[in-house]
């Protein structure tokens, strides 16, 4: 839960000078915001595609790296501040069980919706935060010699990020990002399925991102 906080601290922290500026985002006589700000409201929908790496901070899953994959949708008023959807996917995490006879894998992947926010800082050079609640499918699998059960549940949970980048054109940017995603998986009954009950792990994604605004 640490890790999740500290990323939501900084999420906010990013966002308070956009909150602070967006007061004035009105003002288009100036420059304020960098060269990817419109004023008009149809001109700021944006999407934006994430490729990078998880890691599973969980001592029971000794394979704790996997891929990450983020594909996010929103809107931004003035360019600085606004809802997303999005959609997860954060690698299969492994561990080896009974001396390597079996082997237990967890597979999830979330819907998000949160705020995201956009500021540029200088020129072409921005910082991102974004924050919200994600409903997590989870596909849990034990493996042993030729027998294989699989067990899915579905789950609540919250993620927080930040990023850095860079607007390469009016219309496309690239960044590199943290995120932090504090997942749900089992329940009661996947004991009997999979062996592992109902737990609580958070996972972090390093990545880098184009996004395309239009």
């Amino acid at each position: 839960m640490n890790k999740l906080a500290l990323s939501a601290a900084v999420a906010a922290l990013a966002l308070s000078p956009v909150l602070s500026q967006a007061a004035h985002a009105d003002d288009t006589s100036t420059a304020t915001y960098g060269a990817n700000v419109n004023p008009n409201w149809q001109d700021n929908f944006f999407v934006a595609g994430n490729l990078g790496q998880t890691q599973a901070r969980t001592s029971d899953l000794s394979h704790n790296n996997s891929v990450f994959q983020n594909v996010r949708f929103g809107w931004r008023w003035n360019g600085i501040i606004g809802p997303e959807l999005g959609y997860v996917y954060l690698g299969r995490p492994k561990a080896d069980v009974g001396n390597g006879f079996g082997s237990f894998s967890a597979k999830p992947q979330a819907a998000t919706i949160g705020l995201n926010a956009k500021y540029n800082f200088y020129q072409g050079w921005f910082v991102t935060a974004h924050a919200g609640y994600l409903r997590s499918r989870t596909e849990l699998a034990y493996t042993a010699g030729d027998g294989e059960n699989r067990y899915k549940t579905w789950n609540n949970g919250l993620y927080a990020g930040v990023g850095v980048g860079y607007d390469v054109t009016k219309n496309v940017s690239v960044g590199l990002n943290y995120d932090d995603y504090r997942l749900q998986a089992g329940n009661g009954t996947s004991t009997d399925y999979v062996g592992v009950g109902h737990t609580r792990t958070n996972i972090a994604a390093y990545s880098a991102s184009v996004e395309y605004r239009f």
